[in-house]
């Protein structure tokens, strides 16, 4: 699906606080399908040259991908209502290292969306990627 459709790619470089070396990107076809569906990858990566910590909830390391019309309408998230356990993991990421979560989206509707990816933390306000868009035909 990746060859036919090209990709759709959002980073997100911190280059603020505790967080700055860490880039965090979402993937997904730029058009897809109603039905079909769609893969998405979200990576957090260490893009310098010493150790980065990072901080997550769940067990499980929670992500969220979020799904959006043109007019900002929530179709679908990964996470639904919340970001379940609150438990705290703390990871330390090597100079170059990659963290990568996937899901996938079936669209029920054609239409120009918009996705995020979200990883909750302890932080006041969660990592977020940049939106990117996808065509549903």
């Amino acid at each position: 699906m990746r060859g036919a459709y090209g990709a759709a790619l959002g980073l997100l470089l911190l280059t603020q606080g505790p967080h700055m070396s860490l880039e965090f990107t979402i993937s997904a076809p730029k058009s897809a399908r109603v039905g079909p569906p769609v893969p998405i990858v979200l990576r957090l990566t260490n893009v310098s040259d010493r150790p980065v910590e990072a901080h997550f909830l769940g067990r499980t390391i929670a992500f969220d991908i979020v799904v959006t019309t043109a007019d900002s309408t929530i179709v679908w998230r990964r996470l639904g209502e919340g970001a379940g356990q609150s438990i705290l993991q703390i990871r330390t990421l090597k100079p170059g290292e990659t963290m990568e979560w996937r899901d996938s989206w079936a669209p029920k509707a054609p239409g120009r969306y918009r996705l995020q990816g979200v990883l909750p933390s302890d932080d006041p306000e969660p990592r977020r990627t940049p939106w990117v868009e996808i065509d549903v035909s």
